[in-house]
């Protein structure tokens, strides 16, 4: 017995060694390779592979706002993490092909066919790794070396597709769609050959069962790959924008799908396409049979959700109803809520709509692109219904919560612009006309009146507070119920994705490097600005935080109120000019000439003197022009009884009156320059003849103060009573107040009066308290103004390095100078040139930080530092730097 196993270990033994030759090409040698080919390296690659991307894809956040990618795939950045993996799967098969090709690899310049058949599956694998590593050379060497050698093999069609797909992600779209169709032509070769043998079957009668290729067939195109061909199909046409061929070849690739989650998504993305092209219903079918597949629960309640949009039902809106009370939904309450607002509005419920829009921003906490979008359509609502004030107000909201990728964020902002002026001028205009009419009231009516405001504004404070309260007590819950296990995860905790979400929005509100302080969270507290281990700067009186003041008394709001003549009539004026500048908006940026009619007229109501009169008479008139000729002329005919010499009143009796204008403005330009050269040559007496006449008898040159001024200053050079000037600089000043001729006489009249200031010799000698040393490390310092928020724009900064200079690896925080005024500080750069090269680039982009390179930014040196935050004197250190930087 013992020599008969001792025989048989003999005989495996000689087996394992025989078979281990790669260049015998025998059942043993086959099976053995084959085996250690199939398992060693393409099974456990591919098990690698599949791994890596199904992480990957499970720990993508997907946006279901827009189209998702038909398969997704890792980006420069995400790539990283599945390098270990992707790179240990090349090695497998590299090896594999290496030990285990039949005959082998040791001279494949002679090498004319392979006997493992296993070994081609090892090249598409690490062409395959290639490809999701992102890197695409090597990719297609390894996809076209399949093509070369294996042409009679299944693998070539696979390796065909996956040209196809290396070639999209190239932006080669031309030759991936030949690609495409060389394996459409192949199915329909494999078609017609099948229909062949059946004919042939039918006329011999004859039951054909080999099923052996015969030599010089082409390869049996492989099932397996149907599904993916057709989703390859669809991503080409959707990269090249045809979205019908792409709703085509999607449902085409419904018939081979084999997995729940591969049906889901494919549904999905077709609702999505089927909806951009406005077939709601189709739309409807796809993302209801996205509820039928066991599918990621995301991906169910976004279908659910646009399932709601393509037509609200009853039964619908009951559903949604029920999802907002499901715990699992407590995070998506905002996307509920927007959805229950479609369905309203769709059915003409407008108030109920703007309810439940309002309830979607409030429930939007983390979601942005959600509020952004419930702020814009509340905002497109009042613009549609003419409420400009109130769709700004909107508008502003939406663009401080959106980022760049938000779809339209431009044409947003371009509104917030457009229509604030519009708000600044009704606002403005409503508040002057109110406290005028405040101020018309008695001394004790008015103080009643006040008070009346102030208890009802703290009424009006109080149940705000209260209302306050209570969303926050449901945002509280809200989010108690996700922590709690209701939500879709278990525990924060837990659950990878959501600690990296969080991670990224505390590093993008708070800054990449936050010192572990107390208040750290308080964007007015004292800081100490700190520059070496033992130097601090000392705090004084000015850097402590002002108390506010209570705004909420009858003292503070009756300094508001326009009391004296003065303050009522500058009130007067900054009213009508507000009511004119609406009425230009709503003409000109609005096209609303029924609201600029409206605040024109207001203007000609008021029955005191102003300069916006005669402009709004004049716009009335070019309002109804072609309209109505009847009420054109009867604005013409009020500006020509009321203002009869004015350009405005030219203008409507010659039509040219403006380029004649011009024209005799230019040869009064060519005049003054004549006379200014003449008193340049100290010709004083013809310059004050010049003066004379032009004073005296042409009152409409748009020079005359300026010849004024000449004759003034021609008086002082001849006579040595300086006092014979001072008639005409007085007239200066009185007939041309708040001109630069003005302020020119009044500084002489005041050194004809005090006489010149004592003259004192400068001391160049003088050292500044700040030093150059072009070896020093610098700041960047960005001065905010009051309305900035110093967290939202750390944040912007902290945004702006990660994608410009994230090399540099820099801090960013922020303290306060001048006891109120917060700074960002962005630090530490190695030397001036690079200090110069991020200012240039950060006052040349507005990505991330909007307006920040129009506030005031210095550079400064360490050492220099330390001197600004103890003298608190900006300009003295602006002064220096001018030198320098």
């Amino acid at each position: 017995m013992r020599n008969f196993l001792r025989f048989v270990c003999g005989v495996l033994l000689i087996l394992i060694i025989v078979s281990c030759s790669t260049e015998n090409n025998t059942f043993i040698n086959r099976t053995y390779h084959g085996t250690t080919a199939r398992y060693n390296g393409y099974f456990n690659a591919n098990e690698l592979i599949r791994l890596g991307i199904a992480s990957y894809r499970t720990t993508l956040k997907e946006d279901y706002y827009d189209l998702l990618p038909i398969d997704p795939l890792p980006n420069e950045k995400d790539v990283l993490s599945l390098y270990p993996a992707i790179d240990t799967a090349i090695a497998k098969c590299t090896k594999v092909i290496q030990n285990h090709s039949m005959p082998s690899n040791d001279r494949p310049s002679k090498k004319k066919e392979e006997h493992n058949p296993w070994i081609d599956e090892n090249w598409l694998t690490v062409g395959k790794a290639s490809f999701y590593r992102r890197d695409y050379d090597a990719a297609l060497k390894n996809f076209r070396f399949i093509k070369k050698f294996y042409k009679n093999d299944p693998t070539l069609y696979k390796a065909e597709l996956w040209i196809a797909k290396t070639n999209i992600e190239l932006k080669n779209y031309t030759e991936a769609g030949f690609n495409l169709e060389k394996l459409d032509k192949a199915i329909e070769e494999e078609k017609a050959r099948k229909k062949a043998t059946k004919l042939v079957k039918r006329i011999t009668n004859k039951f054909i069962i080999s099923k052996k290729k015969k030599e010089g067939e082409p390869a049996k195109f492989p099932k397996k790959i149907k599904f993916d061909l057709q989703k390859t199909k669809a991503d080409l046409a959707l990269k090249t924008n045809n979205k019908e061929d792409a709703i085509s070849f999607l449902k085409e690739s419904l018939k081979y799908a084999k997995k729940k989650q591969d049906k889901a998504r494919v549904n999905f993305i077709l609702g999505q396409l089927l909806e951009s092209v406005n077939n709601r219903e189709e739309a409807k079918y796809h993302y209801s049979r996205v509820l039928k597949y066991n599918s990621n629960y995301e991906l169910i309640f976004a279908a659910k959700i646009k399932r709601a949009f393509m037509g609200g039902s009853l039964k619908l809106r009951k559903e949604l109803m029920k999802m907002l009370r499901d715990p699992k939904n407590a995070e998506f309450k905002d996307q509920i809520y927007y959805a229950l607002a479609d369905m309203e509005l769709q059915n003409g419920n407008i108030n109920e709509g703007k309810v439940n829009l309002t309830l979607s921003a409030f429930y939007s906490t983390t979601n942005t692109r959600q509020k952004g979008m419930a702020y814009e359509k509340l905002g497109n609502m009042s613009f549609s219904e003419r409420n400009y004030v109130t769709a700004q107000k909107y508008y502003d909201s939406c663009a401080n919560v959106i980022n760049d990728e938000y779809p339209n964020a431009e044409g947003i902002r371009i509104k917030v612009v457009k229509l604030a002026d519009l708000v600044k001028a009704v606002e403005t205009a409503y508040f002057e006309d109110s406290v005028q009419r405040i101020a018309k009231l008695s001394e004790e009516d008015r103080i009643a009146f006040i008070e009346n405001v102030i208890v009802e504004t703290k009424k009006a404070i109080e149940i705000r507070k209260k209302q306050e309260a209570r969303r926050l007590l449901e945002l509280q819950k809200n989010q108690a119920v996700e922590q709690s296990g209701g939500g879709v995860n278990n525990w924060y905790w837990n659950n990878a994705k959501l600690k990296a979400s969080g991670y990224d929005e505390f590093r993008r509100l708070w800054g990449s490097d936050r010192e572990n302080e107390d208040d750290w969270r308080r964007s007015q507290k004292i800081v100490v600005a700190s520059f070496t281990e033992n130097d601090s700067i000392p705090l004084d009186s000015a850097m402590v935080k002002k108390e506010v003041k209570d705004t909420l008394t009858v003292d503070y709001l009756i300094k508001r109120i326009p009391l004296t003549d003065s303050l009522f009539a500058a009130s007067q004026q900054k009213m009508v000019e507000a009511y004119y500048n609406a009425g230009i908006i709503y003409k000109d940026q609005l096209n609303e000439k029924s609201l600029a009619e409206t605040q024109f007229l207001t203007v000609l109501d008021k029955t005191f003197e102003n300069p916006f009169t005669l402009l709004s008479a004049f716009q009335l008139y070019k309002l109804f022009e072609e309209k109505d000729e009847n009420k054109a002329n009867e604005y013409k005919n009020y500006i020509f009884n009321n203002y009869p010499n004015s350009d405005y009143a030219n203008f409507l009796r010659d039509p040219d009156f403006f380029i004649k204008k011009k024209e005799l403005d230019k040869i009064a330009l060519d005049e003054y320059l004549l006379v200014l050269e003449r008193y340049n040559n100290e010709l004083y007496p013809l310059v004050m003849l010049k003066a004379d006449n032009i004073i005296n008898n042409e009152k409409e040159n748009i020079f005359r103060p300026k010849y004024m001024l000449l004759k003034a200053m021609s008086i002082g050079m001849t006579s040595e009573d300086k006092t014979l000037m001072k008639p005409v600089l007085e007239l200066i000043v009185e007939q041309y107040p708040k001109t630069e001729e003005s302020g020119r006489a009044i500084e002489l009249l005041s050194i004809i009066e005090k006489g010149v200031s004592e003259n004192k010799e400068v001391d160049f000698t003088k050292k500044s308290i700040y030093e150059y040393n072009e070896n020093d490390s610098y700041y960047l310092l960005i001065f905010l103004d009051e309305k900035q928020n110093s967290n939202n724009e750390k944040g912007n900064v902290v945004d702006f390095d990660r994608e410009f200079f994230s090399r540099l690896q820099l801090k960013v925080s922020s303290k306060i100078f001048g006891g109120s005024q917060n700074v960002i500080f962005v630090e530490e750069f190695e030397n001036q040139e690079t200090v110069q090269d991020y200012l240039s680039t950060f006052k040349s982009t507005r990505k991330h930080i909007t307006k920040l390179h129009n506030n005031t930014i210095i550079i400064i040196s360490k050492k220099n530092l330390k001197t600004l935050f103890k003298t608190q004197n900006l300009s003295e250190y602006e002064s220096f730097a001018i030198q320098y930087f």
